[in-house]
């Protein structure tokens, strides 16, 4: 005997065979052959109960042939006020990404879960960029190679529902080695404004006095969207490294780069960390590189580079 058949057989037919248990035992309670009243009453209910149970499990696999309940549970699992509300959301997403990366690259899924949660997920964002725009002016680069230019930026903050208070940080940082001359570092904020109004920012103490890398922290309250302006004057020696990286460290929706430098000076664009590239515009004009990014988000830690040289 097939025991796995069997019990395949059974299940298909629980129904049919429940009611005609229940109707058989109905019958027997209600026949003379049973004639103590006690019994009678006890078969009765049994009966009862489990014609309920065939009635129960017919409802239940008609519901699940017609994909019904299967239909209803998946519409609440995934609904989106159901997910909103769960406080649960990390360690969800950590099991649904460990499913997905075991499946190829089980050695390391632990480690893109967590990058990708930490880096690329605005779990701990508070606001994103939007319409940034770059102007880079480079004025010259001497014969001692350093080279000289001022930096604007112009963009839109946008906070987070229920935030009315963040907190920016700008950051800049200069590579000049210990053979350079460190004497010639500038790196100045010249202005700072948001909405129109220029603000003083607050300089991290432990980047004081360090021209090589300078932190300044900005509070702005209200729930904007904050216009932000700013500018900087810097100069210091490409001797060691003959480029300037550009990186942003929040998520940026479009950005416009315009870069314009001498005639004696060539400088070349490239893309850092980007899935869509920056698209080049106005490519006929000379001693100016123009760059726009529309196709998808910036991500932190992407942005652009320029490398210099001299003819």
């Amino acid at each position: 005997m097939n025991w796995t058949k069997t019990r395949s057989w059974i299940y298909k037919n629980l129904f049919w065979l429940l009611i005609i248990m229940s109707l058989g035992i109905l019958l027997l309670a209600g026949s003379n052959y049973i004639t103590n009243l006690w019994w009678k009453d006890v078969l009765e209910k049994i009966g009862i109960a489990i014609l309920s149970s065939g009635v129960f499990a017919s409802v239940l696999k008609s519901i699940q042939f017609t994909g019904i309940f299967k239909e209803e549970v998946g519409k609440v699992m995934l609904e989106t006020d159901f997910i909103k509300n769960r406080r649960d959301l990390p360690d969800l997403w950590s099991k649904i990404s460990k499913i997905i990366y075991d499946r190829k690259f089980k050695k390391i899924s632990k480690d893109l879960e967590q990058i990708i949660l930490d880096n690329y997920f605005p779990t701990n964002s508070k606001f994103y960029y939007k319409d940034y725009f770059v102007t880079i002016n480079i004025d010259k680069i001497n014969k001692d190679f350093e080279v000289s230019y001022t930096q604007t930026c112009s963009y839109d903050v946008i906070v987070a529902k229920n935030v009315d208070e963040i907190t920016l940080t700008l950051e800049t940082s200069i590579t000049q080695e210990d053979d350079a001359k460190s004497s010639t570092i500038v790196n100045e904020l010249e202005y700072f404004t948001v909405n129109g109004n220029p603000q003083k920012t607050k300089e991290d103490p432990e980047t004081v006095n360090n021209k090589n890398f300078s932190r300044y922290f900005m509070d702005i309250k209200g729930k904007g969207p904050h216009k932000i302006e700013s500018k900087y004057n810097r100069k210091y020696s490409l001797k060691n490294e003959n480029y300037k990286l550009f990186r942003l460290n929040h998520f940026t929706k479009n950005m416009d780069v315009a870069i314009s430098y001498p005639k004696d000076i060539c400088v070349s664009f490239f893309n850092i960390g980007l899935i869509h590239k920056f698209d080049p515009v106005h490519v006929e004009i000379e001693n100016q590189i123009y760059r726009k990014h529309r196709k998808s988000l910036i991500f932190p830690k992407q942005g652009f580079g320029m490398s210099f040289e001299k003819k």
